[in-house]
């Protein structure tokens, strides 16, 4: 009978302890040893803070950080223990903290992070303590029917970790050794990536590809980056959000296409095809919504494909009688199937410099600023706030000169 994966629980046989390091047991006996010293509760909190470490980071009430403490957890054989490096603040963080975490208790916050591993659960070969390594946050059970098939970004018992925390543990096989030569606060960015690398797959970009990527926000940068590096023929980046474009033009160098909302299609058409040159043979849409579909379909060549990677309404009403009559394919991109490698591999090769989005790095004790900072650009641009969890050395400043490029 199958189980589902137990995820940070302590499923290792006595036997086995001895392949957990020693840090573990130093660790409860200086815990013990703390508290038969000290006799007042704040001194022993103090203790054990300055002991574990384990700082988390709590948002019960809507903008208001809290800082707690929490044991190490426990992993089982098939886990690894992390130290937190760094978090990307992501849109399910920013909407967290804006409404408060009082109906969902047990969420967990940062899903975009790196880390060094400290200890490794027993069967665990490929990963050792000391590596660097990027968190694929999404912890699938396994065993449901679509995890079978292979598609774990829609398991039906998804749930996230989080990462905003001192340490973490994490199941083994979605941890991703970190290039030498990648930062590890770029390598935040790499989940950002891997959804616009699904979209180009699904969208099956060749070098003799026109695509059309509607949308300004990181996920259309991405995508823009992941089909440049395959070699795309042309590429658009279409908006109606003006400074974001603005900002994708200068600092990646595409061609971008601002259009007013209320303009009508024939003109966006015309501007569209005096930038490609051609009608696009792939459009990415990054921000679904009526305008967004019904453009992309009149845009596409007969036999075209659509991907839908982003919505900015739930509904979008558009003309399906050209979808049937030009052939055209529509193609959901949700969330990432085993893209982080690629992603990772185009970071190292320098064909997707993604870090250039980063706007601020704040540190643990900035956490605050940093989430009313990330809350700031969700609003007015596209690029992205991180948080260093770990103390910087004196020579790991990030420049975002020193981006792969």
């Amino acid at each position: 009978m199958l189980n589902k994966r137990s995820f940070g629980s302590n499923s290792c046989k006595e036997t086995d302890t001895r392949c957990y390091d020693d840090t573990k047991r130093n660790y409860e006996y200086r815990k013990e040893r703390n508290c038969e010293e000290n006799t007042d509760d704040d001194d022993n909190d103090t203790s054990l803070l300055n002991e574990t470490r384990n700082e988390v980071i709590r948002i019960m009430e809507p903008c208001t950080v809290e800082r707690c403490l929490e044991a190490i957890p426990s992993f089982s054989e098939y886990d690894i223990l992390v130290r937190t490096e760094a978090v990307a603040l992501s849109g399910s963080d920013l909407h967290y903290y804006e409404t408060g975490g009082k109906s969902y208790p047990g969420m967990t916050l940062g899903h975009d992070a790196t880390g060094i591993v400290q200890e490794v659960g027993c069967s665990i070969t490929k990963i050792r303590p000391g590596d660097r390594v990027v968190l694929e946050s999404g912890l699938a059970c396994g065993i449901c029917d679509y995890c079978k098939k292979g598609c774990y970004n829609i398991c039906n018992n998804l749930i996230f970790n989080g990462f905003l925390r001192k340490y973490q543990v994490h199941p083994a096989d979605l941890c991703h050794k970190i290039p030498d030569d990648v930062d590890t606060i770029e390598a935040t960015l790499t989940q950002t990536l891997a959804l616009g690398c699904q979209a180009c797959f699904k969208a099956q970009i060749l070098p003799t590809t026109n695509v059309l990527v509607i949308g300004a926000g990181s996920t259309a940068i991405s995508t823009a980056l992941c089909a440049r590096a395959i070699g795309a023929g042309n590429i658009c980046v279409a908006s109606t959000l003006k400074e974001p474009l603005e900002t994708i033009e200068k600092t990646f160098n595409f061609n971008c296409l601002h259009y007013e909302a209320d303009m009508q299609y024939c003109t966006i058409l015309e501007c569209l095809y005096s930038v490609l040159h051609d009608w696009p043979d792939a459009v990415i849409n990054c921000a679904v919504s009526e305008k967004t579909m019904n453009l992309s379909v009149m845009a596409l060549k007969p036999c075209g494909v659509c991907v839908l990677a982003e919505c900015d309404a739930e509904c979008a009403c558009f003309n399906a009688m050209d979808v049937l009559m030009k052939n055209l394919k529509l193609i959901p991109s949700f969330r990432s199937i085993n893209m982080f490698p690629t992603a990772l591999h185009l970071i190292e090769d320098g064909k997707a410099p993604i870090g250039r989005l980063i706007a601020n790095i704040f540190q643990w004790q900035e956490v605050e600023h940093a989430f009313r900072k990330a809350l700031h650009e969700s609003n007015v641009g596209n690029r992205k706030v991180i948080v260093r969890c770990a103390e910087p050395e004196e020579d790991e400043t990030f420049k975002k000169e020193d981006c792969k490029t």
